[in-house]
């Protein structure tokens, strides 16, 4: 997924990638295997590339399924995910040369502007991260999970708890018999 820069046409770049049919994003799907992701389908991305020189514009979408643990309840479910995502790429040969250097680089990390060197941008490195990046922080198997009880750890979406109501203890009971 190697793009030479000097192929790019100025203005739009239609972009389109799937795991099934490309060996460098079928790397990243192994990679992402080998760091404990269960991919469920084929990583597809579908993008546009905007030329501007010296800097470039990406926007895509990334569709996957994945396999996740739900932070409720514990049991695995099948995650469809559908990512949009924007980055701003920029050739540090050019903005080397600026001679605003300070300036540009306060302004990189204020943009979270990825930068490249040489004749090819790699696409590759950047779609790991945004896969990796469309995991949602607290994935639930479902909006209405009910979770576990905290006493027998019984499933609650599959069953009802045969606990009695234990009433929880209060640590702070103990400073109603202080006297003033």
């Amino acid at each position: 997924m190697k793009l030479v820069i000097s192929q790019l046409k100025d203005g739009e770049n239609p972009l389109s990638f799937d795991s099934e049919k490309d060996p460098e994003l079928k790397a990243v799907a192994r990679d992402l295997g080998t760091e404990g992701f269960k991919i469920l389908s084929a990583l597809k991305f579908q993008g546009i590339l905007h030329k501007h020189e010296p800097d470039y514009y990406l926007n895509g979408n990334l569709d996957w399924n994945v396999e996740q643990v739900c932070s409720r309840c514990a049991e695995t479910f099948s995650s469809p995910l559908h990512y949009d995502f924007q980055l701003a790429l920029a050739h540090s040969g050019a903005h080397k040369k600026a001679k605003n250097a300070d300036l540009v680089a306060e302004e990189s990390e204020d943009l979270d502007l990825v930068f490249f060197e040489g004749n090819e941008l790699d696409l590759k490195p950047l779609l790991h991260e945004q896969f990796v990046l469309s995991l949602p922080f607290k994935s639930l198997c479902k909006e209405t999970c009910k979770g576990v009880c905290q006493h027998c750890g019984i499933n609650l979406n599959r069953q009802e708890c045969k606990c009695v109501n234990i009433p929880k203890e209060n640590p702070f009971l103990v400073l109603k018999t202080i006297t003033l």
